[in-house]
């Protein structure tokens, strides 16, 4: 099983749902308006994170080896708290959990992470006002892709004042010199012994299906 069979798979099952779709409103290169940067036009639209997300779990629960577990509302790393979610994980030694955690008010947000809430990898949307509305399909590409880099390989490292994670098709960083902290990353991913700084955390996980 491939990333790309899971991402149509899902997007089979997904397109089933006839959930609201709309266009980029900002395909022109017109910069968006001020005035659209605290206007929210139709929030409800947004629960179409939440209804990626389910499918993400239950195409996930179907693979062999793949536990799906229902969270109860509990508390987010920056002091939220999300109201449901789900926790997945894989049977293959070396992987990381993922979670899929919903929030709903003031509108539907999905936060994807892994191990524990605090680690998250995406949330979308990540603003919600019309100024930052890049379209529905710009959402749900960003929910594939932190969903299929999550489950690997995928690694992850908090330090004091800084974090950094990294996946085959790129990686991000905060508080850190960036170039340096992904080659952390990738030389953890092929194994190798790296001293790191004190006090940093490091989860190193495996692909779950290759």
């Amino acid at each position: 099983m491939t990333a790309e069979d899971l991402r149509a798979r899902v997007a089979e099952s997904y397109a089933r749902l006839r959930m609201p779709s709309w266009p980029d409103p900002h395909a022109d290169p017109d910069f968006p308006r001020d005035e659209e940067y605290s206007r929210v036009t139709d929030p409800g639209r947004y629960r179409v994170v939440h209804a990626r997300a389910r499918v993400w779990a239950e195409v996930l629960g179907t693979q062999s080896g793949v536990s799906v577990e229902a969270l109860a509302p509990g508390r987010l790393g920056d002091g939220e708290r999300f109201d449901r979610g789900a926790r997945i994980t894989s049977a293959r030694p070396g992987t990381l959990p993922l979670l899929l955690l919903e929030q709903d008010a003031p509108l539907a947000v999905l936060h994807v992470g892994v191990v524990r809430p605090e680690i998250a990898v995406s949330v979308q949307p990540d603003c919600g006002c019309d100024a930052c509305d890049w379209g529905s399909d710009d959402l749900l590409e960003a929910i594939d892709e932190a969903v299929t880099a999550a489950i690997g390989p995928f690694v992850a490292l908090h330090g004091r004042g800084w974090d950094a994670q990294w996946h085959p098709g790129g990686g991000s960083s905060s508080g850190t010199h960036h170039e340096r902290a992904l080659e952390l990353c990738r030389r953890l991913a092929d194994g190798e012994d790296v001293p790191l700084p004190d006090g940093t955390e490091a989860h190193v996980g495996r692909s779950w299906f290759s």
